[in-house]
């Protein structure tokens, strides 16, 4: 195993990438200026937080500016700091642990009980431009969750933070990269006695804390993640982010170790992994190397709208089913015995299966989108009917609110109203665009004796009008908030209801499907609008920003322009099943 050194994010990543990486004469491609773009925000974000936290600890330790120097300088910074008891270490190094194939720096190196020697002893603690909380009823087993504030980030300092927890379900990844952080520590001798804790601190505005974000800790040796076991009766077990972390990163360790051998290339059989499309592949470096390894009707590559996983992939792979076209013909009430045992990680997997089975009858058939009920479909009508859409910034501030007004007691045409902020906006800026939105909406229901209805597309609108509301217990938002529960209509709600989407229920593929409507833009998209939104704030040329603010405005047009064509075609049609 010369030379194996994995990084944080290895054992949280598909092992392709490990393999590819140990690969004799691979070249690791460069990350195309796309994906920089889309990191771009997490970086600003983080440099913002932990700006916070320097500025709030005396005697705090910043090794950014040793980014540059070579890394035994770095590392001898970080463990002087430690020696000497910093109470917050901002990006240090550690050493390497060639023992145990590690490298890595934490973003925050936390004091916390000393060490085992009796030295000084840290916590690792993690940015992330994420949720990492949900809110929760607690019940008997429910584990209190410690959050500490950025000006005080020590977990001897934590408080319990009422009604949330960690959504395990969508960040096992992080607990994973905070479990190398730990070993890592440990194996320097500076892991802080005692249950082994690591911190995160994600974009949840924590209400007991002001409503501003924090240290949400996490305890690894606590059993909290589910994963598949042959062992356990269920088929399935908990497992710590220590456990889930150690099996991870020892099979990335397998992975190298038999990739550095080799001799053939990517396709040699003898490799331990082969590729499966999975959603990271979107923003890997690697994919042009792993693409030509799928045929064009390989599974994983066909079916992009609830994919099966990683092990589903790879279970049906061994059973003979590769592609998009033996799931469609396959014998399901044959392969389930072999199937169902071997896909015990996760609830549902018969089901899961089931509808992966459907999709690709549907996609060899051509159906995009298939009619699941009969007869009229019903959707509240009103006065005037709004269809609303928001737009958020990388860093997740809300700069454009669209309105489309369509006063169904003319013939006159729908009216698109906007309330935008092409800036890099604060929080308070933005729920001043907010209130300036909101408060619009407000005059024009109350100045009416019509009844007024608003239409959008998913939760998310609704979301964001709540969180505002918690934030700002005043009006507009408190009378928003109450409008909503009134007169929204949820028209995603109303399709999943009476459709089954091939590609999914996206806004764009179900407009498109049953309606016939199209965007303006060739490459409409949420992640898209959010890199022109950036180029509008900081495009050097007027001309440029103008031509990309208008992009924007014209994006958030279409959606509520594609809500209104899909809610007047679905109270006109039965809607048969749609082909392409």
């Amino acid at each position: 195993m010369n030379g194996i050194i994995l990084d944080a994010y290895a054992a949280r990543s598909c092992p392709v990438k490990t393999q590819n990486a140990f690969l004799p004469g691979l070249d690791r491609p460069e990350l195309d200026e796309s994906l920089q773009e889309l990191f771009a925000g997490g970086a600003g974000f983080k440099a913002e937080l932990l700006g916070q936290v320097v500025a709030a600890t005396p005697r705090a330790v910043d090794c950014r500016a040793l980014r540059n120097q070579p890394s035994a300088v770095q590392v001898a910074a970080t463990l002087a700091a430690m020696a000497d008891g910093a109470p917050v270490i901002v990006d240090g190094l550690l050493p390497l642990d060639t023992e145990g194939h590690r490298s890595g720096r934490a973003d925050l190196w936390v004091r916390g009980a000393d060490a085992a020697d009796g030295g000084p002893g840290y916590h690792p603690v993690m940015v992330k431009l994420h949720r990492m909380l949900e809110r929760v009823t607690p019940g008997p087993t429910h584990e209190p969750l410690l959050v500490s504030a950025l000006g005080n980030p020590h977990l001897e300092h934590s408080a319990e933070a009422p009604n949330r927890s960690l959504r395990l379900a969508s960040r096992e990844a992080d607990l994973l990269q905070l479990a190398h952080y730990w070993r890592l520590l440990s194996a320097a001798g500076r892991a802080a006695s005692g249950s082994p804790y690591g911190g995160v601190i994600g974009s949840d505005q924590i209400p007991h804390l002001s409503n501003a974000v924090g240290v949400s800790w996490v305890r690894l040796d606590h059993k909290q993640i589910r994963t598949f076991s042959r062992t356990a009766a269920a088929g399935w077990t908990k497992r710590s982010p220590l456990e889930r972390y150690d099996h991870e990163h020892g099979f990335r360790v397998k992975v190298a170790t038999v990739a550095q051998r080799q001799t053939g290339g990517p396709d040699d059989p003898s490799l331990v992994v082969t590729p499966i499309r999975i959603r990271e592949c979107d923003r890997c470096v690697w994919w042009q190397t792993c693409r030509p390894q799928l045929g064009d009707d390989d599974l994983s590559l066909r079916i992009a709208k609830s994919p099966l996983d990683v092990r589903e992939i790879a279970v049906l792979r061994r059973l003979g089913v590769a592609t998009l076209t033996d799931l469609a013909e396959v014998d399901l009430e044959a392969l389930l015995p072999s199937y169902i045992p071997e896909v015990a990680h996760r609830p549902g997997g018969e089901e899961r299966l089931r509808i992966a089975a459907h999709r690709s009858k549907l996609m060899v058939a051509g159906v995009e989108l298939e009619r699941v009920t009969t007869g009229p479909i019903s959707i509240p009508r009103a006065d005037i009917e709004i269809d609303f859409d928001i737009e958020t910034s990388a860093d997740d501030h809300v700069y454009l609110w669209g309105f489309l007004v369509d006063d169904t007691r003319t013939d006159d045409a729908p009216t698109y109203v906007a309330f935008s902020e092409f800036a890099e906006l604060s929080d308070a800026a933005e729920r001043r665009l907010a209130g300036e939105a909101l408060t619009w909406l407000h005059d024009l229901v109350t100045g009416t004796d019509a009844s007024v209805a608003v239409y959008h597309y998913s939760r998310y609108e609704v979301l964001r009008i709540e969180r505002l509301a918690e934030i700002l217990p005043r009006d507009p938002f408190q009378w928003a908030v109450a409008f909503a529960r009134r007169s929204f209509v949820d028209l995603f709600d109303v399709t999943r209801a009476h459709y089954f989407g091939t590609y999914g229920l996206g806004l764009k593929q179900v407009a498109h499907a049953g309606p016939g409507f199209s965007w303006r833009d060739d490459n409409p998209g949420g992640l898209n609008s959010q890199s022109w939104f950036a180029d509008a704030v900081h495009a050097e040329s007027d001309e440029t920003r103008a031509e990309l603010t208008q992009r924007v405005l014209d994006y958030n047009e279409d959606d509520v322009r594609a809500t209104h064509a899909l809610r007047l075609w679905m109270r006109e049609t039965a809607g048969e099943s749609l082909g392409g």
